[in-house]
């Protein structure tokens, strides 16, 4: 969006250059050239498809943000990307402040990566518990299991392999969530990390809405949902759901941070 926007304002001003240069041509009757005119709108192209300051000062912002993270988790490899659709250092944090706080037994997690990574190390951290992990796509389940055998972390994290699957919802038919027919919970879920599946699957306009209704029977009072990427308006639309359908959670939406993030919690 940032990106459309800084485009819309170089074709602006482009414009409103070529204009002032063809009035000016005009009123000294001399010939105007339209390579003048090619090179304005080239130059500001190029420029809207370099950051912004905006976009520098976040990245530097969430740089702030990760090196503590590192230093209090104690990670001495390489991590996986935390830019672009990946879970961002601030979320990742308040994943870690969460753990800490609620020393939670099961995790359960929509959409593996870096952020599992992150809860693995967390786990380590407190001497307890698991994370199991539903990815959709096959080669990215393969991926964070090898990043979990390179970081010695495989022990606190389950991968699980789980295409989208129909669901037959009472109000919102026919949405695509990960398939958990082969996905053992034993007990309820303390934590429930939301991160997928993504927008760009194209399994439904609300590819995040069935996780609620689908694993309500595996939440306990007290059980904690952290999601990802909740300024996007289909996350917006699917919280305005849960808040009227479900009065037994407590929301809570912070956009202090780089791509919104809402925390819910069972409360009854």
């Amino acid at each position: 969006m940032k990106k459309n926007k800084s485009l819309k304002k170089s074709i602006i001003i482009s414009c409103i250059i070529c204009l002032s240069y063809l009035f000016l041509c005009s009123y000294l009757n001399t010939a105007y050239h339209i390579e003048f005119i090619f090179i304005i709108f080239l130059i500001n192209y190029i420029f809207s498809k370099l950051y912004s300051f905006d976009e520098i000062r976040t990245s530097y912002k969430q740089l702030e943000i990760l090196i503590p993270l590192f230093n209090d988790l104690n990670i001495t490899k390489k991590l996986p990307s935390t830019r672009g659709y990946a879970a961002s250092p601030d979320y990742l944090y308040k994943i870690k402040e969460t753990i800490e706080e609620n020393k939670p037994n099961l995790i359960l997690e929509a959409g593996s990566g870096v952020s599992t990574l992150i809860t693995a190390y967390c786990l380590e951290k407190i001497g307890k518990g698991k994370i199991i992990s539903l990815d959709h796509n096959e080669k990215y389940a393969n991926q964070t299991r090898d990043e979990l055998k390179k970081h010695n972390l495989c022990k606190y994290a389950d991968i699980i392999y789980a295409p989208l699957k129909k669901y037959d919802l009472s109000k919102n038919k026919s949405l695509k969530w990960y398939n958990i027919d082969n996905c053992e919970i034993k007990e309820n879920i303390d934590l429930f990390i939301i991160d997928g599946p993504p927008v760009n699957t194209k399994s439904s306009k609300l590819p995040r809405y069935p996780a609620i209704p689908l694993m309500l029977d595996k939440m306990k009072v007290g059980t904690t949902i952290i999601l990802d990427d909740a300024r996007r308006e289909n996350e917006q639309k699917t919280l305005k759901l849960w808040e009227k359908e479900y009065s037994s959670f407590e929301f809570n939406y912070l956009d202090d941070n780089d791509k919104g993030i809402a925390i819910i919690k069972k409360i009854k």
